[in-house]
């Protein structure tokens, strides 16, 4: 009798990725209108189309992946570069947003956390609406998300293995870290973590000595290597005049074809070319400094999504509805988040024998956060709450593993990566996680107007208003 294929795999983990593309995927290309900083987005992806040179804040990796896509969909520069919306643009963040949900479940798992634990992780990161909206809009974040959790998740599920697998999980970690500050500087944050842990590693295990300075050139130097490729892919595809070459000196002017100083006969190194236009992004984000948006929110605000977004609002129909999108997260899970860690310091008194098991993934969890938000704490320019993501999911990642600690979850050991058994919780166990997914649900089906844009009358938008009423 022929044996039957099984995907690799457990099944939930399928589960998790069909319900995040159902979420992501759902209405996506409506409003089919401009979304909030689509507007700068589609002209990166233009100025690509037509090799123009730009500056941005940001490395260019999320804009040379949109102008990929733009090309495989036929979106062209006249689209992009007027006021005329792109809807299509949008799946690549949408995809990129799916695949988190399965990546957070994977990253509690090698964590030590049992199936049934890393499935509700999933499914409250599932239902976050602040998250889910920003992945629905062509904005980098959820790339950027993407690969900084699959650095770490790679990292960790390369502990305690060795030989070949080990090295190619590290590779693995190392080139989604170099993707993931090539998308954002913040992206820095993957690699700190990972350094972080891989340090205390080394420092308990005491490796030979050829093997951890192999593993710290690797880990060092692909991501370095990636961010450098990406410049380069950005001087050989920009090779006409624009609005960013104000930002360059004279001499990188003369080598763009359509400059009043162009001169075919001037040569610039990459290596000039690489200093100039990183020091020029770190000029036009000092300019920032002082500057204030009604968006703009300060980095101790974040933690309780005290500024909501207004990413779009439709115009008034005739009945007296209108449509709006919000970056406005999931009450149950912004505000239940600090609740749920008070209840972890609380166990940590009273129940010390439960979190006994969980104190090393705790440990990474609390540094993750930490390594994703302090940082923000010096940056003087205007920020936003989606910068807050990161961090957000770390927490959530800490709480969820918390509240296993506290109703008696057992851990599955370091690396538990994708197998282990199911086990449904019983009891006191089953209570919690189904009351905190119900709760869950609750809250996204009530913003989830404000997320996918659906008419709301005065009254119901009032009525959900209430979270964000003070914020205007």
């Amino acid at each position: 009798m022929r044996a039957r294929l099984r995907p690799p795999g457990p099944p939930e983990l399928y589960v998790l990725a069909g319900l995040a593309a159902l979420t992501r995927f759902w209405t996506l290309f409506s409003p089919w209108a401009v979304v909030f900083d689509e507007v700068h987005y589609e002209k990166f992806v233009a100025d690509y189309l037509g090799r123009v040179f730009y500056v941005d804040v940001h490395p260019p990796l999320a804009n040379q992946i949109f102008m990929l896509w733009a090309r495989l969909m036929h979106v062209g520069i006249p689209t992009l570069a007027g006021p005329h919306p792109a809807p299509a643009m949008r799946v690549v963040p949408a995809l990129a947003g799916t695949l988190i949900i399965p990546v957070f479940y994977l990253l509690l798992r090698q964590l030590g956390a049992p199936r049934v634990l890393a499935t509700l992780g999933g499914l409250l990161l599932l239902l976050d609406n602040a998250l889910l909206a920003e992945s629905r809009v062509l904005v980098p974040d959820a790339l950027l998300i993407l690969f900084n959790l699959g650095a770490v998740t790679c990292f960790l599920s390369a502990r305690g293995r060795g030989g070949r697998d080990r090295w190619a999980r590290l590779a693995g970690a190392a080139l989604f870290a170099g993707l993931a500050v090539s998308i954002k500087w913040t992206g820095l944050s993957a690699l700190g973590l990972i350094g972080l842990v891989w340090l205390a590693d080394v420092r308990r295990e005491r490796p030979p000595r050829r093997r951890w300075a192999g593993e710290g050139a690797l880990l060092l130097a692909v991501p370095v290597a990636l961010y450098v490729a990406v410049f380069a892919v950005h001087f050989a595809r920009l090779t006409h005049y624009g609005r960013g070459a104000m930002f360059m000196p004279g001499a990188f002017k003369a080598t763009l074809v359509g400059s009043p100083s162009y001169d075919p006969r001037v040569r610039v190194s990459f290596p000039r070319k690489f200093l100039d236009l990183n020091y020029a992004m770190r000029q036009v984000d000092a300019s920032l400094v002082g500057t204030d948006t009604v968006a703009a929110s300060p980095w101790y605000s974040w933690p309780l999504i005290e500024r909501a977004i207004d990413f779009w609002s439709g115009p008034r129909g005739a009945d007296g509805r209108q449509a709006s999108i919000f970056l406005e997260g999931n009450p149950v899970l912004w505000y239940g988040i600090p609740l749920a860690l008070v209840i972890a310091g609380v166990g940590l008194y009273r129940r010390r024998a439960r979190f006994r098991a969980w104190r090393d993934p705790m440990a990474v969890l609390a540094a993750g956060y930490l390594i994703n938000f302090l940082p923000f704490v010096l940056i003087q320019r205007v920020m936003y709450q989606y910068s807050y993501f990161m961090a957000f999911l770390y927490s959530l990642a800490l709480a969820v593993v918390a509240t296993g600690a506290w109703t008696g979850e057992a851990g599955a050991g370091g690396g538990a990566g994708t197998g282990g058994g199911w086990s449904w919780p019983g009891g006191s166990r089953a209570r919690w996680y189904y009351g905190i997914l119900m709760l869950a649900v609750a809250g996204f089906v009530w913003f989830a107007p404000l997320t996918y844009g659906w008419p709301l009358s005065q009254r119901s938008f009032e009525l959900r208003f209430w979270i964000v009423t003070r914020h205007f």
